[in-house]
């Protein structure tokens, strides 16, 4: 069973993969997102100026690049980086080109800034980078606070628990502080776009919450509970009334698809196919869309638990059966929805072969099962065999003739010669043999013409002896009526 499944999820991976190849081969070249890399980590703090500098990599050179700098949730600051672009010697198989711009403190003033650097292909597809950065004078007694969420699985479909990762930091006085962090998961109606920046929050109430380390975080929040549907996640790090939030929407998927399939269970061999249709399975909340198939198809009768035949797809409600083949079958059925949960359903079914009937004639007279069959004087006939079946196996149904036991002839219409001289009655056998092994037959006895009839000694002795057991009893009797001699006494 283990090495079937894997089987199945090799196939699986195989299809997907020359799915993406064809898809690719459709496009052209591949088009790999743009690549933005910054030297500055999330944390920086400076009171004079902070270097941003990094890199940018793309096939062709990016058609816009800019920074922009915000704090409180507005942009103030920010320039434009594609007319400073130098090309320089490339890590990957892409061309790389070098950007840097300054932030310095007389622009920002004391904030927690979020430092965005964005680049646009020609296609207009974008790509934003991210940093958070604290501008503040050595001796201030501010409290800062800034959290950014990192590739959060906004608009995805998420089952049990949700990885959310970012980073969070509390800064005082010279040093970062130890957060208090909570995560609000909230069933809405619809999805809603990811907020970019923090909102302040209000210092809202949680009924639970963690502490944490300044810096890069990762929370697995459970929502194994959670219905299927849409929920918005906020995710707030406390600060009493400057409590901030960042907030994305996910698809909670914990339900597999229910599978609805529908098929035979017994039918008779036939010119056609059978189809199993699964075209009412759905995702209870998520609907028919985007399901995945996997068909498997087995035929334990004759190869076990081996797969005859997988098929996988999106478009593959329905599943034919060749009904000319007989056997017992097994069908699995594996849907996968989109979130990846899935479910499987078994059907069993059977194909049962009908054997064929057969008739046969020898020298045009109808003969029957058992029945005894005297040749005539030159010991041959005309065998003419009638054998019928379902239409399926009519072209492949095969004649063997055999006489006592040993194959003599092939062919439902054949001249029989008798084939052996030391014998008189021999057993003939007909055997009609369909393509699925299917075998029925039936036998006669044969007599040859010179068979000689042994002399009957023993029914002449029995003969012999009724007659002299008739004479005894015949005797007997006309003795016992005869007068009796008179006999004198002495």
């Amino acid at each position: 069973m283990i090495s079937t499944r894997i089987l199945v999820s090799l196939l699986l991976l195989a299809s997907l993969s020359a799915c993406f190849t064809s898809v690719q081969g459709d496009a052209g070249d591949v088009d790999d997102p743009i690549l933005i890399s910054i030297d500055v980590e999330n944390g920086a703090v400076s009171e004079n100026t902070i270097s941003f500098s990094g890199f940018v990599e793309d096939e062709l050179i990016p058609s816009k690049m800019t920074w922009r700098v915000s704090k409180n949730g507005s942009d103030f600051d920010g320039g434009e980086l594609k007319s400073e672009l130098e090309e320089i010697p490339s890590t990957s198989n892409r061309p790389q080109w070098f950007w840097e711009f300054d932030l310095e403190y007389f622009r920002t003033g004391e904030c927690v800034c979020y430092v965005s650097v964005i680049a646009e292909d020609l296609m207009g597809n974008k790509v934003t980078e991210m940093r958070v950065i604290f501008m503040i004078e050595s001796d201030s007694n501010s409290k800062l606070t800034g959290l950014t969420l990192i590739n959060s699985p906004s608009g995805l479909y998420q089952s049990n628990e949700v990885s959310v990762g970012g980073w969070a930091g509390s800064y005082q006085s010279g040093e970062f502080h130890d957060v208090e962090m909570s995560i609000n998961t909230v069933i809405t109606t619809s999805y809603s776009e990811p907020t970019v920046l923090p909102f302040i929050s209000g210092g809202s109430s949680f009924t639970s919450s963690i502490l944490l380390e300044s810096g890069n975080f990762q929370i697995n929040e459970p929502i194994t509970e959670n219905l299927d549907g849409w929920y918005l996640m906020e995710v707030t790090l406390f600060s009493g009334s400057n409590s901030i939030t960042q907030s994305f929407t996910i698809k909670v998927n914990n339900q597999p698809p229910v599978i609805n399939l529908q098929g035979i269970s017994h039918d008779h061999e036939f010119n056609g196919w059978h189809t199993f249709d699964a075209s009412q399975t759905e995702d209870p909340y998520w609907g028919g869309l985007d399901l995945y198939y996997v068909w498997t198809l087995r035929r334990p009768s004759h190869f076990g638990a081996t797969p005859i035949d997988v098929e996988m797809g999106t478009d593959l409600q329905t599943y034919v059966v060749n009904g000319a083949i007989s056997g017992n079958y097994s069908l699995s059925l594996t849907v996968y929805d989109e979130g990846g949960q899935f479910s499987t359903k078994v059907l069993l079914f059977n194909i049962e072969n009908l054997p064929p009937s057969v008739s046969l004639n020898i020298d045009g007279q109808l003969i029957t099962d058992g029945q005894k069959y005297n040749l005539h004087n030159d010991a041959q006939a005309v065998l003419e065999a009638s054998a019928d079946d379902t239409d399926n196996d009519k072209a492949g149904l095969r004649c063997v003739w055999l006489f006592d036991n040993v194959p003599l002839y092939e062919g439902c219409n054949r001249d029989f010669v008798w084939p052996d001289d030391s014998k008189y009655r021999a057993t003939l056998t007909l055997e009609v043999i369909d393509d699925d092994g299917e075998i029925v037959s039936m036998q006669i006895e044969v007599v040859h013409p010179d068979e000689v009839q042994p002399f009957p000694f023993a029914l002449i002795g029995l003969i012999l002896s009724a007659l002299f057991l008739g004479y005894s009893i015949i005797r007997r009797a006309r003795l016992g009526a005869e007068p009796k001699i008179p006999k004198w006494d002495a």
